[in-house]
């Protein structure tokens, strides 16, 4: 006979048993079963996979010190309905006292997916979760009322097929604290998990006890050469007194290949980092500031050869007749204060600016009727990037304070994180959300092609003595790297408090992210940008960049 109880009686009886025993509970886990045991009874064996080892299974997550509640669901439940069971019973242990970090939900192939719309429907943000072998690359069309929150290990066998839950990590807009992923190698195909193997059991019971650290177990998901992530991994965690401190993410089409946090955002607190903090972006920003002048353009709002005083007839200076747009996108205008006379004729030289971006954005105001925040609040809804906010509008919730190293070698709290230009350098973004941003900007969600094309062209005279990286050539808010034959886009960002890099790779579609913040040595850019250039050099010699060119 086909053990099962009721859910009704599962939950009285484990209420009881809460009542009595949450003095001594630290950690629940809500275990929730693979397909194979819903359709049949226990002792039947899967034709290639064997018994499902159910039992043993919770067996072994109990003999981990942790509080197991399980049941054997009926045959063709409902896995939205069975999810929103499931969430009643959390919200019961919240009631009554329980932590939402000391609670996670474990499941297995299709008690993966229930998991996974808990996830979705409880919104919590630290409640944790494990998705063992749940995850489809198609589930983002498939199942697109699917929306990630909480604390997320995602676990795949390697023979079973590509299950990686990155692409849904990314398109989910609910706060995902933190995210890992590992790839098993047993050989096992999908019948890893009908097991009771340590080698999900053991970073599974680690998760729900909040040993987030899960590096030891896990394989980063890649075709780079192995020494690439190892080298990052290296680099950053290495021991020194100015250490990195914040987030470093890679991905290749839309996929993570490395993302690890380093440090913590308050150093006054032990609270690590989460994969959704905000940060100040510095000169990223002038990317987004250039593909809202060109959408203007490309509107017929916009002539980018045409004088600034065109758009900007309350200028008074007389250089505002002969600096045009395309001036102003190249840095290539002399400007440098509005009452004051330009300090080069238009288009004979490159000075790197702020004010040049500040009028751009002014411009677009006018051209389109709209404030800038507003304009690009629609371009971010556009793209999905729901962590990315102009200043001004109020919606960021997850900003991390900037810090900067004074006179003395001591870290101090920064003042004047907002002191730019917001076009030019302040706009507030996460790590996904500028891998989202590639994606949409570089796969012609934003631009046609032929305007696409201008940004990201060399424009002549547009070439910067770079105090990082040496002589450095623009194109449109972007800079245009094609040494050693491999295409590089992309921008640094510096601004008090945050250091910031997101570079691309069109040939194979691959973003390197680094977001800090803390400025160490704040006179000298290039010790300031030590670890991001470290990493920069460190992707460019990846197989998975190389093997574009």
């Amino acid at each position: 006979m086909k053990l099962f109880f009721t859910f009704k009686k599962l939950v009285f009886t484990f209420l009881l048993f809460i009542c009595f025993h949450f003095a001594h509970a630290q950690h629940y886990v809500f275990f929730l079963h693979n397909k194979f045991i819903e359709e049949n009874y226990l002792n039947d064996s899967h034709p290639e996979y064997g018994k499902a080892e159910y039992f043993q299974i919770v067996s072994a997550f109990k003999r981990r010190g942790l509080t197991v509640i399980s049941e054997i669901r009926p045959r063709n439940t409902d896995a939205h309905d069975y999810a929103a069971k499931v969430v009643t019973q959390i919200d019961s242990l919240l009631k009554i006292g329980a932590r939402a970090s000391q609670i996670t939900v474990i499941g297995t192939s299709k008690g993966g997916y229930i998991a996974q719309f808990t996830s979705s429907l409880l919104k919590n943000p630290d409640v944790n979760y494990v998705f063992i072998g749940s995850c489809d690359e198609e589930d983002v069309t498939k199942i697109p009322e699917i929306n990630f929150s909480g604390n997320i290990l995602s676990i795949y066998e390697k023979s079973d097929g590509p299950h990686s839950c990155q692409n849904m990590k990314l398109k989910s807009s609910n706060v995902v604290g933190r995210f890992e992923e590992i790839e098993l190698n047993t050989g096992l195909k999908h019948g890893f998990l009908f097991k009771a193997m340590t080698e999900w059991i053991d970073p599974a019971a680690k998760w729900a006890k909040g040993k987030y650290d899960i590096h030891e177990h896990r394989k980063v998901i890649s075709k780079v050469k192995v020494d690439g992530p190892a080298a990052m991994d290296a680099l950053l965690s290495a021991e020194t007194k100015k250490p990195f401190n914040g987030i470093v993410f890679v991905s290749e089409n839309g996929n993570s290949k490395f993302s690890k946090t380093y440090g913590r955002p308050y150093l006054d607190k032990p609270t690590a980092f989460k994969f959704d903090d905000q940060f100040v972006i510095g000169s990223i920003s002038k990317q987004f500031t250039a593909v809202l002048v060109l959408r203007e353009y490309e509107r017929g709002r916009v002539k980018l050869h045409a004088p600034i005083k065109t758009y900007l007839p309350d200028l008074t200076e007389s250089w505002a007749d002969t600096v045009t747009v395309h001036h102003l996108l190249t840095h290539m205008h002399g400007i440098v204060s509005l009452d004051k006379p330009l300090t080069f004729e238009p288009g004979t030289q490159y000075a790197y600016s702020q004010i040049g971006y500040d009028l751009l954005a002014k411009i677009t105001e006018k051209t389109s009727g709209k404030s800038f925040a507003e304009q690009s609040r629609r371009m971010f809804k556009k793209c999905k990037m729901y962590n990315t906010f102009h200043p001004g509008i109020k919606g960021y919730r997850n900003l991390v304070p900037g810090y900067t190293e004074n006179e003395k070698g001591q870290i101090e709290p920064e003042g004047d994180t907002f002191e730019n230009y917001v076009a030019a350098g302040s706009f507030i973004s996460t790590a996904h959300d500028l891998v989202i941003w590639n994606k949409c900007l570089h796969e012609g969600k934003l631009l046609s092609g032929s305007t696409y094309k201008l940004m990201t062209s060399k424009q002549k005279g547009a070439v910067r003595n770079h105090p990082i990286f040496g002589v450095v050539e623009y194109g449109y808010g972007i800079t245009v790297d094609t040494n050693d034959g491999i295409l590089q886009l992309g921008q640094t960002g510096f601004c008090p408090g945050f250091v910031s890099m997101n570079f691309y790779f069109p040939k194979t579609k691959t973003s390197i992210i680094a977001l800090e913040n803390v400025v160490w040595d704040e006179n000298n850019l290039k010790k300031t940008f030590t670890y991001h250039s470290g990493l920069l050099k460190i992707i460019r010699s990846s197989n998975f960049v190389k093997k574009g060119l």
